[in-house]
């Protein structure tokens, strides 16, 4: 080809350049640079990391980096100290404007402890650590979960009782249907350090039962702990397959039976 074909043209060469320019300051333009991968100069990191091949870089991060230079560099004296700390001086405060959440000084509600730590002030926190809270929680009649059901009074059951859940409520209606004589947290147990409460007591059997929607850590412990110290009560414990099951047969059968989209 020759010199006077449309390539070496001026206003085509300006046009591609202008194409360039303006695909790289709309990050279209992206060349593959080759890659090298490296090993971290500090040899108690063994990290590996990729750059280019021109980069100078012989550490994984700052942080290795850092760590090396001021190995090398030793120790600042005394010299060294007050010339940084007069480089320093009347220069802005980074910190300065940034903002703070005001924290006031507490004591910690848990009677064996007593500590006093920080929270800040709209914070309900009452107790210093979850160890501290679990041993004033834990040694109420209700563990933590259950005070995150649907809780409230079912006219329909009981003017009074106060339940602290959907099942707990339906397992009550069960036993009213099917004519057993129910008593609800009736009795609460020490269980060394905790009590318990279980939800029911049936007087014909002589048999407590629990309600148990979430079979967790916590409710296992405690019911290992309330079988080895009690071991002539009866315990029986509806989990969650027990009690859907029971639910596909008296749902309907049942008036005012709770669902999940019920008013509780």
């Amino acid at each position: 080809m020759g010199r006077n074909n449309s390539y070496s043209l001026l206003e085509y060469r300006e046009r591609q350049s202008h194409i360039s320019k303006v695909a790289w300051q709309r990050r279209l333009a992206n060349f593959p640079y080759k890659r090298e991968t490296r090993l971290c100069a500090r040899s108690k990191c063994g990290i590996t990391f990729t750059t280019e091949p021109g980069d100078p870089k012989k550490y994984c991060s700052q942080s290795c980096a850092a760590r090396m230079i001021n190995q090398l560099r030793g120790k600042r004296s005394d010299e060294t100290k007050r010339k940084i700390s007069a480089t320093l001086k009347g220069r802005p405060n980074p910190r300065r404007g940034s903002i703070t959440v005001p924290r006031i000084r507490v004591i910690c509600r848990n009677p064996d402890c007593n500590k006093k730590f920080l929270k800040e002030r709209w914070r309900k926190k009452r107790f210093c650590s979850n160890i501290c809270a679990m041993r004033v929680i834990g040694g109420q009649p209700t563990s933590p979960r259950a005070s995150k059901g649907k809780g409230g009074i079912r006219k329909d059951i009981s003017p009074t009782i106060y339940f602290y859940s959907r099942w707990e409520a339906n397992m009550a209606r069960l036993y009213s249907y099917l004519n057993i004589p129910w008593e609800y947290a009736p009795a609460t147990f020490d269980i060394g350090g905790q009590k318990y409460t279980p939800d029911f007591y049936l007087p014909k059997t002589k048999t407590y039962v629990e309600v148990k929607n979430f079979w967790w850590k916590y409710s296992k412990e405690r019911d290992e702990k309330f079988r080895a110290l009690y071991p002539d009560i009866q315990l029986e414990v509806i989990l969650k397959d027990d009690y859907l099951q029971m639910e596909k047969v008296y749902a309907r059968l049942i008036p005012h039976w709770e669902y999940k989209n019920s008013k509780f």
